[in-house]
């Protein structure tokens, strides 16, 4: 049994987050083939995707703090998988680059991730797919919208979207089952 397999969401927005932990529990995990743990395989994700960057803002693309970011990328440096060299722009400074053998690494993760999405896809219309796909975008650039406008009022923010979508009547109601449980 998983942690979340025997409870049933009260709502729609509910259940999408519990199919996001599930989802989420299951890509950052070990796969077969993987030779680095996947918190470290993102900042090899990050360099693919925006290519060399000084450490802090491979931290902030990361959000992590520099010194977080910087064990990631001296484990990395240590396997071969990414190499520093000198900013161009400022001589003390330097860049955080992927290597050839980085590259090949992220690229053989990623397959083995998107061939278990492939498989758990088995069976589905090629215009499901599609669907899912543009559903998908368009939710997560929602969450990264909302996640970058907000800047540092999380809680605020955090607090009105729990009661706006009843999240605070469910816990509620929860709550008052429980008790109403230990009295019997």
């Amino acid at each position: 049994m998983q942690v979340n397999d025997a409870y049933t969401a009260q709502t729609p927005i509910e259940g999408v987050l519990h199919a996001f932990t599930r989802i989420g529990r299951r890509l950052k995990s070990k796969q077969p083939g993987d030779t680095i743990d996947h918190s470290v395989h993102v900042v090899l994700f990050v360099l693919r995707c925006h290519g060399a960057m000084r450490l802090s803002d491979l931290a902030a693309k990361l959000e992590l703090d520099a010194s977080t970011a910087s064990r990631h990328v001296r484990s990395l440096e240590q396997l071969g998988l990414v190499r520093r060299s000198a900013d161009p722009d400022d001589g003390r400074a330097f860049r955080v680059e992927l290597t050839e053998q980085g590259t090949e690494e992220w690229e053989a993760a990623s397959k083995r991730r998107m061939q278990l999405l492939a498989q758990a896809m088995d069976g589905w219309t090629d215009a499901d797919i599609e669907t899912f796909e543009r559903l998908m975008t368009r939710f997560a650039e929602g969450v990264t919208s909302i996640v970058d406008a907000r800047g540092g009022d999380t809680k605020a923010w955090a607090d009105r979207a729990w009661a706006d979508k009843g999240w605070a009547a469910i816990a509620a109601r929860k709550n008052t089952e429980e008790n109403v449980e230990s009295t019997r």
